[in-house]
């Protein structure tokens, strides 16, 4: 058979990657460390079942008599036996995933500050460390809770663990703090090296744009950017196959945050790029490398016809109408905009 690819979907997981159709699924699938149930692997004991929701699968292997008659006449195929054939596979895991690909449930802990950087007037940079038992998939978006004494807050903030990361714990996560909340004086008593804290996590944000298979457009703006880079890594994470471009708002070159992950992601996806807008012309000169001006202003220079794309706009509610106003002008089809995910 030759060497050709196929994509799998598994929408219960949010699981989209490609695969080498040379080998049977459950073994490709390792090959992007993807661990999908199975034991033997030897078409004897069940445990790969699933069922072919759409594609096609080489059902000529001979090990397959733990399936029963009703099984095949409903598209239940072994994982261990089968190869893709088409270029796409949408399955329906008849077995859980193991528990590494499981999020523990949100639990309440103890945790010490270990460093605090202060990456602009409104965003700080904390290193936490965590217990064993706290576990998360790094390739999806995850987020903790600071319970604060006295004060009931929703505030949910991302863990920005780089992709480049084994997927183990260490002991140690990274995350994004907004200073600008009812929170903030208890940041500025609470955030010192040394200092305990309690959290609750993780949480996980489901991705519906995981499933769509067009180019993706983000339009973010100002702190925004931590979740929509998010989104982003956990796209390359699963092998999202189509370009990815990033267009980023800020006032001041003061504001930028995660300009290094921006850059790092465009060395780790060949087809992912960014472009970054000041509002504040003082900050531009003839050799700089950002634009100038409000993204709504830049997109249809760089897109005339965004009617194949799918489009994110994350930001404020003025800046989530005036982006959104703009993309239907272009051609933006309204099933394929995602605001403020």
């Amino acid at each position: 058979m030759s060497n050709k690819l196929t994509n799998i979907r598994i929408p219960k997981y949010n699981l989209n990657y490609e695969i080498q159709n040379n080998k049977n699924i459950i073994d490709a699938s390792l090959d992007k460390n993807i661990k999908l149930a199975y034991s033997c692997k030897s078409g004897i004991c069940g445990t790969c079942k699933a069922r072919v929701i759409s594609g096609e699968i080489n059902k000529n292997n001979k090990v397959n008599h733990i399936l029963s008659n009703v099984e095949k006449e409903n598209n239940i195929i072994l994982l261990c036996q089968s190869t893709g054939l088409s270029s796409e596979i949408t399955l329906e895991l008849l077995s859980p995933l193991p528990n590494e690909h499981k999020l523990t449930k949100a639990r309440e802990l103890v945790s010490e500050v270990l460093a605090v950087k202060h990456i602009n007037k409104s965003i700080i940079e904390l290193s936490i460390s965590v217990p064993k038992r706290f576990s998360y998939d790094k390739n999806s978006n995850n987020y903790i809770k600071i319970l604060i004494p006295g004060i009931e807050t929703n505030d949910k903030y991302p863990i920005i663990n780089s992709l480049k990361e084994d997927n183990v714990n260490n002991g140690v996560i990274n995350i994004l703090l907004n200073k600008n909340t009812k929170a903030n004086s208890y940041f500025k008593k609470s955030l010192i090296q040394g200092e305990t804290l309690s959290i609750k996590g993780p949480y996980k944000q489901n991705n519906t744009i995981l499933t769509n298979h067009k180019p993706l457009l983000f339009i973010v703006e100002n702190n925004y950017i931590i979740y929509s880079l998010n989104i982003i890594k956990e796209l390359i994470a699963h092998n999202y196959n189509f370009p990815i471009m990033l267009i980023c708002n800020f006032e001041n070159k003061t504001d930028i945050v995660l300009l290094d992950e921006m850059q790092r992601l465009k060395f780790i996806k060949k087809d992912f790029s960014f472009k970054i807008s000041l509002t504040n012309k003082d900050n531009i000169n003839n050799i700089d490398r950002f634009l100038y001006g409000k993204s709504i202003n830049i997109i249809s220079k760089i897109f005339p016809d965004l009617s194949s794309h799918c489009i994110v706009i994350n930001g404020e509610n003025k800046f989530l109408n005036e982006n959104y106003n703009k993309v239907i002008k272009l051609g933006a089809i309204k099933n394929n905009i995602h605001k403020k995910l």
